[in-house]
């Protein structure tokens, strides 16, 4: 295809920006360790200086186990002055002093132990530490990588906070218009997912109770009104069926 050129972990460039699309089993590690071997050897860069970011742990884990392993063969191939590893073999023709080669790559494996090899998370956690007057970040700042818990917990503290001890009406209402904590989870989440979403307005709601104080009192008067006359409002609304129609409106807010 137009623009797309084989990939050689040997003579590609090590400097600028390379982009290398492969499937699943094509020897993406393969390469990683090898690219990493022509770093230590022909940039003299110390393993801390080199930066190996993965997904998972697991992923982080094999890469580490098989980069040590590959600077331990690399060692070995020096020493013996060939290998029959294709890479290897043509790593050593390309160094102008073994002796050199061996040197870099016995203080990489002395020093692997510090090897900048992380997965996204675990470096970004790392660069807030280490530069967490410039980030602005605590020191004992923890990235979280599921915040699920997190969200659970600040919704069931809003929940005891707001609705617990929140008036009868405004409850009533909230749970009437299926306000409720799953509700809440999604709004919260979404507002995660869009950082920069400003929630307008910007301020408490309304103060609700001289509202919800003259409700009570006009219900109030509205039922003992409705005890002395409601046989006659009964009659004059539903003269077909009595008074059963207005019973039925008024019996749940009665029985309150």
């Amino acid at each position: 295809m137009a623009g797309y050129q084989l990939f050689d972990p040997i003579e590609t460039p090590l400097e600028g920006a390379n982009l290398i699309e492969a499937s699943a089993g094509t020897g993406k590690t393969y390469t990683v360790t090898g690219l990493f071997l022509r770093l230590l050897l022909e940039k003299n860069l110390g393993v801390r200086q080199i930066l190996v970011v993965t997904f998972t742990e697991a992923a982080t884990e094999e890469l580490k186990g098989k980069i040590r392993k590959k600077i331990r063969e690399a060692i070995d191939a020096f020493s013996a002055g060939t290998s029959g590893d294709s890479f290897l073999y043509r790593l050593i023709q390309r160094q102008a002093s073994a002796d050199k080669a061996l040197r870099l790559l016995q203080d990489a494996l002395d020093d692997f132990d510090e090897a900048s090899i992380f997965t996204i998370h675990g470096f970004c956690r790392r660069m807030l530490h280490e530069n967490a007057f410039e980030s602005g970040s605590l020191f004992d700042t923890e990235l979280v990588t599921d915040p699920s818990a997190m969200i659970q917990e600040s919704v069931d503290d809003f929940w005891r906070h707001h609705l617990y001890t929140g008036s009868p009406l405004f409850v009533n209402y909230a749970l009437t218009n299926r306000f409720t904590p799953g509700e809440l989870i999604s709004l919260l989440k979404r507002k995660m997912n869009q950082p920069f979403l400003r929630i307008v307005p910007e301020k408490e709601g309304p103060e609700t109770e001289p509202q919800e104080k003259r409700f009570r009192e006009a219900f109030s008067r509205t039922l003992k009104a409705w005890s002395v006359s409601k046989d006659e409002v009964a009659v004059s609304s539903f003269p077909a069926k009595g008074s059963t129609g207005v019973n039925i409106l008024f019996q749940s807010l009665e029985s309150g």
